[in-house]
């Protein structure tokens, strides 16, 4: 609990919003009326349009932001799907209710409130100088790159307050009840006692014998299984900053420029490591409840004052914090602005590795901590600073000269339709052949290879092109990064004859008749079981616990021993394996495990965090009903620009 709290402090809410909701923090939802006329819209919010273009720039931006932030872990065509698209318009339309409620309601919040947020956000709380100065100069510069003057980004932080303020704090007062925190808590950790006896569809296959006639049905009754795709032979070119980025010369004057200017981010501050052995406080805890802690917490620390070898040990048996007690109580590295104020205050106050503090008190109870280790703050010099000094300075040049000839690239691609040869020699390009091309994505990283791009393969199976086998326009498949492709030639999608498929055929009715014979066995063995005249061949016993990371039983199987009800044992039950056969199952025990104060504290915040989400949901859901929504937009319409 203590270790999720700590890294994912309530406050990044903020940063969140501002990268994926820009327009309606900076417009707000009277720009909406500059923007857009009567027709082309995705919805009304209490009569105020959304536009179909304000819908295709969110979305840009919120895929754009989730690849630069997931790198090459981003999945492009997950984020690019009419799904996702919804969700995009069901933000936009429930920040667009907030700020309707804000202004019906007449909200303000005044700016020393909006101070205290900005200063709160971990990147600007890190601007602070060594005397505790805050640098203006430097946080400017940090607004500048995220395309915002200082005064849009504190009219933004602005309007996620009253955001915030108009949904009247209802996630904080969800309170989940803690007899059914203890069930779930009980259920994902108790152990069920099994024993399985499969009856395996390999097991059936030898007997099973179809006839050509058989064979044949099974293939005209499943035409989708024989279907061979269209698949192109294309050429492709791509383009992009990352290219660019080989040829560019950095300077030394270059690079001291750079240096004197970014100071700030070469200065490191102070860090510390330490570990905390927690015991928890109940909500409103009593004034006993708060005794016996402070007093069992106590009690821990003249333990590892007197024998601090024992800390980790301790931490692991006496921690209440499950995040961190399996590390022996280990909070990793931290800035003092990085941790909760008491114990960052506490580990911040010692001297030397291997000392101990507190008791200290925080909201989520009382900590005895340990330093760990030490990081002074330092300041890299030019030498040490100029690797990410030149991978700046050479990306910042590439992004420029990209946006300087991008336009150059779409119009070759354009205009010399049938060859890349030009722009490849003007552009120093390789064009690139790909065979067996078909419109299904291939695996791949969509920010660098087209054909692992929805929209890239989109476009190039478009009907102009399959028709023309002229270059599409240029497709942005990543953030500075454009592609063009031509379909050189393409075989139709064909159905394999009988003849040509008939051993395929063949192949998948037998797997189909010899699950079917699996099924009906088992289920004649579960009936025999059941009355008693028969027991199957078990297997040996195992222990199932929804907690294992793996379990090599089918999950299907896993699933339905947790739903079985376990009043009276043994219970038998069957499972259909859809492919595999069928498992008769046996749940001979159940053993309880006593959960933790930690695993329950930690179970009802999550129930609170989803009655939280409920309640905020039903809020929205009246704002919906008094202020009016209707959606415009329908998944099926192709409106990506």
């Amino acid at each position: 609990m203590f270790e999720f709290v700590r890294k994912h402090n309530k406050l990044l809410q903020v940063i969140l919003f501002l990268l994926i909701f820009p327009s309606f923090v900076l417009f707000g939802i009277q720009g909406y009326n500059h923007f857009t006329g009567d027709g082309n819209l995705a919805a009304k919010v209490d009569g105020i349009p959304i536009s179909r273009e304000q819908l295709d720039a969110a979305e840009r931006q919120q895929v754009a932001s989730m690849q630069q932030a997931l790198g090459g872990n981003a999945d492009a065509a997950a984020l690019d799907t009419p799904q996702m698209r919804m969700r995009t318009l069901d933000a936009m339309v429930r920040q667009a209710l907030l700020q309707v409620a804000v202004n019906k309601q007449h909200l303000q919040v005044d700016d020393d409130a909006v101070r205290q947020a900005i200063l709160q956000i971990p990147q600007v709380a890190a601007l602070r100088n060594k005397d505790g100065s805050f640098d203006v100069a430097a946080f400017r510069k940090l607004i500048q790159e995220q395309g915002m003057t200082t005064g849009q980004f504190e009219d933004s932080v602005r309007a996620q307050l009253l955001m915030q303020q108009a949904q009247g704090g209802l996630a904080d007062n969800a309170l989940g009840s803690r007899t059914v925190a203890a069930q779930l808590v009980d259920w994902r950790t108790q152990t069920r006692s099994v024993r399985v006896a499969q009856f395996q569809a390999a097991d059936f296959a030898k007997d099973v014998q179809p006839d050509a006639a058989q064979v044949q049905a099974y293939y005209k009754s499943h035409p989708d299984e024989f279907r061979v795709p269209e698949k192109a032979t294309i050429q492709y070119v791509v383009f992009s900053a990352a290219q660019l980025e080989a040829g560019v010369q950095v300077t030394p004057q270059q690079e001291q420029a750079y240096y004197d200017a970014h100071k700030a981010e070469f200065n490191s501050p102070e860090q510390r490591r330490a570990s905390h052995i927690l015991i928890t406080l109940p909500p409103k805890a009593t004034p006993a409840q708060v005794a016996q802690a402070q007093a069992k917490a106590e009690a821990i620390a003249a333990q590892v004052r007197k024998d601090p070898a024992e800390f980790a040990q301790l931490a692991r048996k006496d921690s209440q914090d499950p995040g961190t007690a399996t590390s022996g109580g280990d909070l990793g590295w931290f800035t003092p602005d990085a941790m909760v104020k008491p114990v960052s205050d506490a580990v911040f106050g010692l001297h030397k590795v291997g000392e101990i503090a507190g008791p200290v008190r925080s909201q989520f109870g009382f900590h005895v901590v340990e330093l760990t280790g030490i990081r002074p703050a330092e300041t890299k010099t030019l030498a040490q600073a100029r690797p990410e000094i030149d991978a700046a300075l050479r990306k910042q040049q590439a992004d420029k000269q990209f946006t300087d000839e991008s336009d150059k690239f779409s119009s070759m691609v354009y205009e010399d339709s049938r060859s890349y040869d030009k722009v490849a020699a003007r552009l120093h390009l390789q064009v690139q052949n790909a065979t067996d091309v078909t419109e299904q994505p291939r695996q791949g990283d969509a920010s660098t290879d087209p054909l692992a791009s929805p929209a890239f393969v989109k476009a190039l199976f478009g009907k102009l092109s399959v028709r023309d086998r002229r270059n599409i326009p240029s497709v942005q498949i990543a953030p500075n990064v454009l592609a063009s492709g031509r379909i050189v030639s393409l075989q139709p999608a064909t159905t394999l004859s009988f003849a040509q498929a008939q051993d395929r055929a063949r192949q998948m009715l037998v797997q189909q008749m010899a699950a079917q014979r699996a099924i009906q066995a088992g289920e004649q063995a579960l009936a025999q079981a059941r009355a008693g005249k028969a027991q199957p061949q078990w297997g040996p016993t195992q222990q199932l616990s929804l907690a294992q990371a793996q379990s090599s039983l089918p999950q299907p199987l896993v699933e339905a021993v947790f739903r079985a009800n376990v009043d009276k044992l043994p219970q038998l039950l069957g499972v259909a394996l859809p492919g595999q056969g069928y498992a008769l199952v046996s749940v001979d025990a159940v053993s309880h495990a006593k959960p933790s104060a930690g695993e329950l504290a930690a179970q009802q915040a999550t129930l609170n965090q989803i009655l939280g989400q409920a309640y905020e949901q039903a809020y929205i859901d009246s704002l919906k009903k008094e202020y009016g929504v209707k959606i415009l937009y329908k998944p099926s319409e192709n409106t990506s620009g």
